[in-house]
């Protein structure tokens, strides 16, 4: 093995450890034990891979795999959003119960008429108040998946801060083929029925990245959005095709894509040919919409409908890595009510977010904005359905649309210092939340 002279010493050790298991992982299958599920990252250098999803993978037969990681033709890297159901969110049982099926009838009310009120009364009279929530977080604020065989929790997700999250489907994210890149051009595709168990890890300065990260500018009726893309919500690499009635194009050879009058895609190559194509969900009608990831603020998600054109560029995945994702902590801040009052503790938002790496959901100009709560700083409801958001940095802006911006929010818990139990308030009594940093 050749080593250059000024090697230093982390270097030194990952070339002593990739000479070691060079055999093993030239058949596809790694034999190194995988580091236990929670343990600390191991933190690596910014290297052009460090943005793709990385991990050991073991198996129901004993095998264990390593490499870049990618749910089948979705997500591949740590700032991708891993979404499934929430089997009993931990939060309800502290709120009011008469309460809640209140504010529940009432929005009912609202937006039924009378016959639809009466029978709604009549067959939901008894009723407990069922509260459901997904759990979403980045793959980067994980630190494994372990698979069960039980049919009702099939799927305990780990978060870097220790907690363990059952959840379950419907979901692409725990139920999705896996591709393995030990080798860059060469993946294991493993079904998801015989896994066992998924470590996440950061990747190696020495891991060859197998692709790079698709880019770009996007233009939507209401403004310009400028970050990491996911087309359709599906294909986000070099190696990634647009698939259409007409032909089937490398995103590699794409420039720009813009929607035309007819319901399908003007696509001009870099080449500086033009194709229009249409007949699919990735070119026209059907397109689940362009995920865009926006530094400094989180995932917008621009529907088709509001979309008009995209300039695209191919970059090299180096961040946001493993390593700059941080623990997650409790929410805490400053609750100030309508009534005048002040509370101050740990938070729990919406009976639902109350960590750092929690999710805030909502809609504005029909895009969706989901903004981990780590980069927010304060939020002040705006009537019945809407809300103003403070960002880390100061922007500002008037979501709605969600559970989590007004209309359905379950209330706020306040747990004080020395309470054993905290103190729930109805939405309808905040007046203004800061987060402390």
């Amino acid at each position: 093995m050749n080593i250059p002279r000024r090697t230093s010493l982390p270097a030194l050790l990952a070339l002593l450890i990739s000479a070691a298991t060079a055999v093993s992982a030239a058949s596809g299958v790694s034999t190194p034990a995988a580091p236990p599920a929670g343990a600390p990252a191991r933190l690596a250098v910014s290297h052009e891979g460090a943005g793709f999803i990385y991990g050991h993978v073991m198996m129901r037969d004993g095998t264990t795999h390593e490499g870049y990681l990618r749910w089948k033709d979705e997500d591949a890297f740590w700032d991708d959003l891993f979404s499934a159901r929430q089997n009993d969110p931990p939060w309800f049982e502290y709120a009011d119960q008469e309460q809640l099926a209140a504010d529940q009838r009432q929005r009912y009310y609202q937006s039924h008429g009378l016959v639809d009120r009466l029978a709604w009364a009549m067959h939901h009279r008894d009723d407990e108040v069922k509260i459901s929530r997904r759990f979403i977080c980045r793959y980067g604020d994980l630190a494994a998946l372990k698979l069960t065989e039980d049919e009702e929790e099939p799927v305990v997700a780990v978060v870097r801060d220790g907690r363990e999250v059952t959840v379950r489907g419907p979901s692409r994210d725990v139920d999705s083929d896996l591709l393995v890149y030990g080798k860059a051009d060469k993946p294991a595709e493993l079904a998801w029925a015989d896994v066992r168990e998924i470590r996440f890890a950061a990747a190696p300065a020495t891991a060859t990245p197998y692709a790079r990260r698709l880019a770009g500018t996007v233009e939507a009726r209401g403004g310009t959005l400028v970050g990491n893309l996911q087309w359709d919500t599906s294909e986000c690499t070099s190696l990634d095709v647009l698939d259409s009635k007409q032909e089937d194009v490398p995103l590699e050879k794409v420039r720009r894509i813009a929607r035309n009058r007819r319901g399908g895609s003007s696509v001009t190559l870099l080449d500086g040919r033009a194709l229009e194509l249409e007949g699919t969900n990735d070119v026209g009608e059907g397109n689940r919409g362009v995920a865009v990831e926006v530094a400094g603020l989180g995932r917008v998600l621009v529907p088709w409908n509001r979309f008009t054109a995209a300039d695209l560029r191919l970059v090299p995945a180096v961040s946001p890595s493993y390593a700059d994702f941080a623990v997650p902590t409790p929410l805490k801040g400053t609750i100030a009510t309508n009534d005048g009052k002040t509370l101050v503790g740990r938070l729990v938002y919406d009976l639902d977010e109350a960590y750092t790496c929690d999710l805030l959901h909502g809609k504005l100009e029909e895009c969706d904005y989901q903004i981990p709560f780590a980069r927010v700083a304060a939020i002040a409801p705006r009537g019945e359905a809407t809300c103003e958001v403070t960002l880390r940095d100061g922007r500002k802006l008037v979501l709605g649309g969600d559970e989590d911006t007004g209309e359905g929010h379950a209330g706020m818990l306040v747990f004080a210092d020395g309470q054993d139990k905290p103190t729930w308030l109805p939405w309808s009594a905040v007046k203004r939340i800061d987060f402390t940093p």
